[in-house]
């Protein structure tokens, strides 16, 4: 009899070294089209520089960080680059706040928001099992009691609809299309989160099921202590109890001798 091992097969959205790899080839796509646009419209240097630290400062660190994922160091200090990564859509955050105030619309009422759920899904998910959660009792956040898809739901849709108000307010070809390289790019991002912190949900479970397992075997080893308690009372006791019972004995034939001796002693007298 044969037996067939088939592997099990993952979507490339479940894939995080696919995931991966599309941002960072979405991410050079997008530097590359927003200077070729740049260009073509015949900016000045100065406007193409700006172009580059306004629209695509944010990706080129986000570049960096997933290339370094790519590389030996980068894997061994993947904590320390995630705590720069969470720096970056902390300062994008607040940034996105002040436009709000700056000039309130509907469009970066909706940008504000998706940059606060991205800080606050890469903040929950990438400090989890780290010493800073354990340090100030990130488990008790309320942010906690919303779930991995939820986050990335709400991604999505945050996502879609800044596209929607986007796409409306563009009349130029160039805008089309780096407003849809954008939404892809969000879209791919909360994914990668989205499947650190199941692989996060995975790992917890394992831990989960081990101490369960150690918990059982603690409590089968206390019972069993317990049992051998019981007992060595018991032994203790029948064995007080003989020997209670054969003193007795011994006492009643020592009066039962000593009473015999006397009625002997008082014979020969007579």
């Amino acid at each position: 009899m044969k037996i067939e091992n088939k592997e099990v097969q993952v979507e490339w959205y479940d894939n995080p070294t696919i995931v991966t790899n599309m941002i960072i080839a979405l991410i050079a796509v997008v530097i590359i089209l927003s200077q070729s646009f740049a260009i073509n419209n015949n900016l000045s240097t100065q406007a193409i520089l700006r172009s580059i630290i306004n629209h695509n400062s944010v990706y080129l660190i986000v570049l960096v960080y997933f290339v370094a994922l790519k590389t030996r160091v980068g894997k061994r200090y993947f904590d320390f680059l995630n705590v720069f990564l969470i720096l970056l859509y902390f300062i994008t955050s607040i940034t996105s706040i002040l436009t709000v105030f700056q000039s309130f619309s509907l469009e970066t009422l909706v940008d504000c928001s998706l940059h606060l759920v991205l800080f606050v899904y890469l903040f929950h998910t990438f400090f989890r099992r780290t010493r800073v959660w354990r340090e100030f009792h990130l488990n008790k956040s309320p942010f906690n009691e919303v779930h991995n898809d939820s986050y990335f739901y709400a991604i999505v849709i945050l996502t879609v609809v800044l596209l929607a108000i986007d796409l409306i307010a563009t009349t130029t070809f160039d805008g089309t299309v780096l407003s849809c390289l954008d939404a892809i790019f969000t879209i791919l991002f909360g994914r990668y989160i989205f499947l650190y912190g199941c692989f996060l949900d995975r790992k917890e479970k394992k831990i989960e099921s081990h101490s369960s397992i150690e918990e059982i075997k603690e409590k089968v080893e206390e019972v069993k202590d317990k049992l051998d308690e019981v007992v060595d009372d018991i032994a203790d006791s029948v064995n007080q109890k003989n020997v209670e019972k054969s003193n007795k004995e011994k006492m009643q034939k020592a009066n039962k001798t000593n009473t015999k001796k006397k009625s002997e002693k008082k014979e020969g007298e007579k």
